[in-house]
């Protein structure tokens, strides 16, 4: 029952198919434009795990945008491990994973 209440909102799937007018008018918690670069700058140019610097360049080198706010990409990137779409990589501040079990491979005993 939690798990159903914890997803009431992002049932809707794949919104792709439904017209501009009917889009336009949904507020679904859907990946923004900044979480989908973000999240391809990790899988394709650095295996699915990088630090904020890294980050950081990766989307300049291949978006040539400019991110010129690091607590806003911190602050984006943190709300995007509370969804699941990346996990912080424990023992390494500021590094983060597309991958559930490289999280904790620094992680300190």
């Amino acid at each position: 029952m939690e798990d159903e209440f914890k997803n009431i909102g992002r049932r809707v799937g794949n919104i792709d198919d439904l017209p501009e007018e009917l889009k336009k008018n949904l507020q679904i918690a859907k990946t923004d434009e900044l979480e989908e670069m973000i999240l391809s700058v990790l899988n394709d140019m650095y295996s699915g795990m990088a630090n904020l610097d890294e980050i950081i360049v990766g989307i300049y080198r291949k978006y040539d945008e400019i991110i010129d706010n690091r607590q806003f990409l911190s602050n984006k990137m943190y709300r995007m491990s509370q969804n699941k779409l990346l996990y912080s990589v424990m023992g390494k501040k500021g590094a983060y994973t597309t991958n559930k079990e490289l999280r904790d491979y620094f992680k300190k005993n």
